[in-house]
């Protein structure tokens, strides 16, 4: 006899399954039909991890790294990054009382929105954005509240949008820049406006830095937790995926302060226990290894983004901010016609390129797609052929 109940939770109801991984999905089904497909959705370097981190956690292995850590993490690890903290970002954090390792940024994203939202809080997020943010607070029966970005503006999160969005009941901000999906860097002088503004309102801030070391030109990174009146309030959260292609090793980490760490250490302890020991030891050597590799990095993928956002540029109809920062562009193709999710099939069933759709990203994404160049640059001077050929069929 069948369950007569339907198992899931209400909660459920409003989480999807994740846009992006629909579209990688697809992709393989054509793979395995031998179609030449070029991926451009997945957000990830698609180097190595340095050979110097690598041996770092061989030898962890070797010398017998295999069991739990600390719930914050191995000591050592937060001492390594108690220093980038203070010497990339002049945030003063005690590594045993304020620094916690998780497994991934993401875990830390999660585990801030569990500690600190009440049902009915409600949380403003960047739209676009990488929807995480927003599936984490309906996770945690907040109400998740879109604040615009704006390619006008481009796509960074303007001081006087955030005042807008304030109601009594709003209680966090999240703030990611660089920014997943439109590459935007938010600078200096907006990010005091909008530590004013959460001071004003009292309004705590989840930090989003993973991809603070992956900036171009002039771009300029700051953490807010660094602005008077912002420590307090604020979860600075960052990782090791993205500056030194680690994405399988899933290492994050938070910090705030004690009181804060109060409530995330308890989350933590109560969902993922510790991050992966002698992977914790690979991390190590890469804060306080060489860091040409990061160098290296970002100046290949400096090229890539000039090769993919010059080759949009000259297609017609189609329109392209310049990213500041992290591997994504994000076009518009709203002159063709199509919504977003009509241009991402298209392209992957008709050149078999594989981008995610811009509404996948939030409701102020309709009509983009996000292209990600972390492929090698032969393919995407191959996709970029493909592309151009299937705009000029449809303009």
């Amino acid at each position: 006899m069948g369950c007569e109940q339907p198992r899931q939770s209400d909660r459920m109801k409003t989480i999807p399954f994740s846009g992006i991984r629909k579209v990688f999905e697809q992709a393989l089904i054509l793979e395995g039909q031998g179609k030449p497909v070029i991926h451009m959705e997945i957000g990830r370097p698609d180097f190595d991890t340095p050979e110097h981190i690598k041996a770092a956690a061989k030898d962890a292995l070797d010398r017998g790294i295999v069991h739990y850590t600390s719930n914050f993490g191995l000591p050592e690890l937060r001492k390594a990054i108690a220093a980038k903290l203070q010497r990339d970002n002049g945030l003063t954090y005690d590594p045993m009382t304020e620094i916690m390792v998780t497994v991934g940024a993401n875990e830390a994203v999660a585990d801030a929105m569990l500690a600190f939202l009440n049902p009915g809080d409600e949380v403003l997020i960047p739209d676009p954005t990488w929807l995480h943010y927003f599936h984490c607070a309906r996770l945690a029966d907040a109400v998740p509240v879109s604040v615009p970005l704006r390619g006008e503006n481009g796509f960074c999160l303007q001081p006087d949008d955030v005042k807008r969005a304030v109601t009594p009941r709003t209680k966090m901000l999240v703030l990611v820049s660089p920014h997943n999906p439109t590459g935007s860097v938010i600078p200096p002088e907006l990010i005091t406006e909008i530590a004013e503004i959460c001071v004003a309102n009292d309004l705590m801030v989840v930090s989003d830095e993973i991809y603070e070391k992956i900036l171009y030109d002039d771009a300029r990174h700051l953490s807010i937790a660094s602005l008077p009146g912002m420590r307090d309030r604020t979860v600075t959260i960052n990782g090791f995926s993205k500056s030194y292609s680690m994405t399988g090793w899933r290492l994050g980490y938070a910090a705030a302060s004690v009181e804060l760490m109060s409530a995330l250490i308890r989350v933590h302890q109560y969902t993922t226990v510790c991050a992966t020991s002698f992977a914790q030891v690979g991390a190590v050597a890469a804060l306080n290894g060489p860091q040409e590799c990061v160098e290296q990095m970002v100046a290949e993928f400096a090229r890539r983004r000039r090769l993919v956002v010059d080759s949009l540029k000259a297609m017609p109809g189609v329109t392209c901010a310049v990213p500041d920062g992290a591997f994504y562009v994000f076009p518009s193709f709203k002159q063709l016609g199509m919504s977003s999710q009509e241009v991402s099939q298209s392209l992957l069933n008709d050149a078999f390129v594989v981008t995610v759709p811009g509404s996948d990203f939030g409701g102020y994404g309709e009509g983009h797609v996000r292209m990600a160049y972390s492929n090698s640059y032969e393919k995407l001077e191959e996709a970029m052929e493909r592309v151009a050929s299937w705009v000029s069929s449809r303009v």
